[in-house]
């Protein structure tokens, strides 16, 4: 379970320190990379944060787990395809239609998950709050800018708050996560 939570602190640190790159410095082959390299990662954190709340049985943080790190993998190559073809996002989209799909399925995955959060009330109420807000955020703004400042400090805020998630994962890993299992007292 640690490596699913290393893996996630991996993913959302790369995408943090991507956005940290793109705002001072623009669309750099870095970014594209970090980009990618959080595709991969995240979704791993994301399944190690539905196994810490699973002790309530919440199929809502399954099916959205299971479709996040699916289209997690699925996006991967997208940051490495758009940065070779020297065309923006939206340009890069209005194209590939495929990406489209996989994005919707993805805020599917992503609303799911974050009304688990809300529903198991094993992390903070205020983690699902972020959660389902930088999603639909993220969704709303990205195919009107293509990208932005206030997108950039929002993803960034995002990834704090899904980093904070994954430290209170591994916290209760360390500590009584084990007990409150046991004795299913999660309140």
């Amino acid at each position: 379970m640690k490596y699913l939570i290393y893996a996630g602190i991996l993913g959302f640190s790369c995408w943090g320190i991507s956005e940290v790159i793109e705002i001072f410095s623009g669309y750099t082959p870095s970014v594209y990379y970090l980009t990618a390299s959080y595709h991969f990662f995240a979704g791993f954190g994301i399944w190690a944060l539905h196994k810490i709340q699973s002790a309530k049985n919440n199929l809502l943080s399954q099916i959205g787990a299971v479709i996040i790190l699916i289209t997690y993998l699925g996006l991967t190559y997208f940051p490495i395809q758009v940065m070779n073809s020297g065309l923006s996002i939206s340009e890069f989209l209005a194209g590939n239609t495929l990406y489209k799909l996989v994005g919707g399925i993805w805020f599917l995955g992503m609303m799911l998950f974050g009304i688990s959060i809300l529903k198991t009330k094993f992390y903070p109420f205020w983690t699902g709050i972020i959660f389902i807000l930088g999603t639909i955020f993220f969704v709303s703004i990205l195919p009107l800018t293509g990208s932005s400042l206030l997108l950039n400090l929002s993803n960034l805020l995002f990834s704090i708050s899904v980093l904070y998630l994954l430290t209170l994962g591994m916290k209760n890993l360390k500590g009584d996560y084990l007990k409150r299992k046991i004795n299913g007292s999660f309140e």
